[in-house]
């Protein structure tokens, strides 16, 4: 489900300033070790950390932008409206949260087709009684922090995946858990382009996948995931703290960014 114009630009000024100040930690870091000759302070955001890292750089970001700005932006009300009109009132934000930038490096960019569930059970410990994802509702909420069109790496949907339940993978060469079915004969591919502002949600058993970022610009974008207080997630919550981000039943159950804080450990050093 697409939303369009939930955020404005006074929403994702905050992390946009915890990006930057990441990305100047990694270039007087590269600088420092001599590993770069200059710190490309003047090159455009959309480019400079493509330029300190290179294509081959992994492009996902969690503890690197740990901070008051995250968990600012996971409590934002006009988000949690909508994931209230999902799965209720009662609303647990969890700890994975993931900053992205396909950087702009053409087919070895892109993300193939997969369900969330496959990836989130394969993280489960051996020999434990633990409730598999696919039995609860784990919400995406997938926010570019830049225009996204067919060219800079779009994802795309299979409309409808969801109700098939979770099909079996395998990994293919770069350690990817690939369906073994052809997903686009259970529904339509939706091809979500964007704009900044708009936000993307969808579930744990839905089929997505991200194409090739061909521009000349990385695509940023973070992703968040919600879901009911009581889901049997227990497991996955030890794996990722998070909190509780609403509750209407005990509104002082919801956690400030100072709990979370504590419980997690100190976000990376500014």
């Amino acid at each position: 489900m697409q939303v369009p114009g939930v955020l404005d630009e006074e929403d994702l000024t905050p992390l946009r300033r915890v990006i930057d100040t990441a990305v100047d930690r990694i270039a007087t870091s590269l600088y420092d070790e001599g590993e770069i000759p200059d710190v490309y302070e003047t090159v455009p955001a959309q480019q400079r950390l493509f330029k300190l890292l290179g294509p081959d750089a992994e492009w996902t970001w969690n503890k690197e932008i740990f901070s008051a700005e995250i968990h600012e932006l996971l409590t934002q009300p006009k988000l949690l409206d909508i994931i209230e009109s999902l799965i209720g009132p009662e609303i647990t934000v969890h700890g994975d949260y993931w900053l992205r930038f396909k950087m702009p490096a053409g087919e070895p960019s892109a993300f193939p087709w997969h369900q969330d569930s496959v990836y989130y059970n394969a993280n489960m410990a051996p020999g434990q009684q633990q409730t598999p994802t696919e039995e609860s509702q784990i919400l995406t909420v997938w926010i570019p922090l830049v225009d996204v069109d067919k060219q800079n790496g779009p994802l795309q949907l299979v409309s409808g995946s969801h109700r098939h339940g979770l099909q079996p993978a395998r990994r293919n060469a770069k350690g990817r858990r690939v369906p073994l079915i052809d997903v686009e004969t259970l529904g339509p591919v939706e091809t979500q382009t964007m704009r900044v502002g708009d936000v993307l949600i969808f579930g744990n058993l839905t089929f997505h996948r991200s194409l090739a970022n061909d521009s000349d610009a990385i695509r940023w974008s973070i992703d968040l995931r919600y879901s009911p207080t009581d889901a049997p997630l227990d497991w996955f919550r030890e794996m990722w703290p998070g909190f509780i981000a609403r509750s209407r039943s005990n509104p002082g159950a919801v956690e400030a960014w100072e709990i979370w804080q504590a419980r997690r450990g100190s976000p990376a050093a500014r």
